[in-house]
């Protein structure tokens, strides 16, 4: 397992972000991913562990790890949220803060369910970002966390909301992508 190469993903037309990845969406790291379903907090915790160990995220500095929310209903479905658990160990690992600054507003289908040229509508407006974070996380270094990128459309949303509050800089990690 090797992790991809960092690439760059546009999010405005001002805008890109930094995009590490622990490795392709493929075995072992497709197992952990789909882990949630079946509610394996310790498959979160390895993708967390191997984000860590795999990419250059050791290596750049930040000042916050905020990972992609899940809707309430599919959060009391689930019973918790991968990408907070991977956050989790980023955070301790780096010895940074996990905040929950963003919230999903609307609860959407599974954008695995949805064709890839529907899925940018799919998430439109889904995340606001929460008023109390907007200044705390002005000038800072930001890393978004998620567990899979695919189309890369949450990604981006998620993105466009947290740009609002002006950091410094904004990079994101996931455990994998599709190549």
């Amino acid at each position: 397992m090797q992790p991809l190469a960092t690439v760059t993903i546009p999010v405005t037309a001002k805008y890109q972000v930094k995009l590490f990845s622990a490795s392709a969406y493929r075995e072992p790291l497709k197992s952990l991913v789909l882990a949630k379903s079946r509610r394996d907090h310790v498959a979160s915790a390895q993708l967390g562990q191997l984000i860590w160990q795999l990419t250059d995220i050791r290596n750049i500095p930040f000042d916050y790890v905020i990972p992609i929310p899940l809707h309430w209903r599919r959060y009391a479905t689930r019973g918790y949220n991968q990408a907070t658990e991977i956050a989790r160990v980023i955070a301790h690992e780096s010895g940074t803060h996990l905040l929950d600054a963003l919230v999903r507003i609307k609860h959407r289908p599974f954008q695995s369910h949805v064709r890839s040229d529907e899925r940018q509508g799919n998430v439109a407006g889904a995340f606001i970002l929460r008023p109390a974070y907007k200044q705390i996380l002005k000038d800072k270094k930001i890393l978004l966390v998620d567990d899979l990128y695919t189309s890369g459309a949450t990604m981006k949303v998620a993105a466009r909301e947290l740009i609002r509050a002006r950091p410094a800089q904004l990079s994101a990690v996931v455990a994998c992508r599709r190549c």
